[in-house]
């Protein structure tokens, strides 16, 4: 594997790094990601791993509810959102929470788009910098 693995995606924020934790199976998160600590409850295949809280959560399928946006705005304001938010397609209710939470003055991940072959690049666990130019690079393999 190459040192450096190179993706381009769009972000508003300076370069974040975090740990990736990638989510093969659909995810809500009505219902899906506990607003008191983040961890994430679906009993589903990839996602009983821990928290959402300080990663770069890469999602390749999302189960609509109109009050996803709700719960990451939660996330948020509680600081225990995901450091970056990778989408397979654009996802406009979870984009409507970041927007709130920037109206609030709230700091606010970057929600980019990143197709689901790009995303199977990403190492799961692996350290990844979102950089502000839109880049998603693995800096250090999963341990």
């Amino acid at each position: 594997m190459p040192a450096e693995l190179l993706v381009r995606g769009h972000p508003h924020n300076p370069e974040i790094r975090a740990p990736a934790l990638k989510l093969d199976a659909p995810i809500s998160f009505w219902g899906g990601v506990s607003v008191a600590d983040g961890r994430l409850m679906e009993r589903r295949e990839g996602a009983t791993r821990g928290s959402v809280g300080g990663t770069a959560l890469f999602i390749r399928e999302l189960r609509g509810s109109s009050s996803a946006s709700s719960v990451l705005l939660e996330l948020i304001h509680r600081r225990i959102a995901p450091a970056a938010i990778i989408l397979a397609a654009p996802d406009a209710i979870l984009a409507l929470g970041v927007l709130a939470a920037r109206e609030m003055g709230w700091p606010t991940p970057p929600i980019l788009r990143l197709a689901a072959a790009e995303q199977e690049r990403i190492p799961d666990g692996a350290t990844v910098a979102v950089r502000e130019s839109g880049e998603i690079v693995v800096i250090a393999n999963a341990p």
